[in-house]
């Protein structure tokens, strides 16, 4: 964390975000918790985001009135 600046606290909660979001496995051994990312979810979120900068891309140029 020394290399980001970011507590103790701060990598919990968004730690905690991502295994409620099915995008990390908690590995317990022994004294430690190890964390794993779930391929089948990051790439899900990768279809997701492609598909909506793909929306982004088609509507850039259009407006609408506020």
């Amino acid at each position: 964390m020394t290399d980001t600046g970011a507590t103790q606290a701060n990598v919990s909660n968004h730690l905690r975000v991502l295994r409620r979001a099915g995008m990390i496995v908690l590995e317990p051994r022994g004294r430690y918790t190890y964390y794993r990312l779930v391929p089948e979810t990051l790439e899900g979120a990768a279809r997701q985001l492609t598909d909506l900068a793909a929306r982004a891309r088609a509507t850039a140029a259009t407006s609408r009135p506020c």
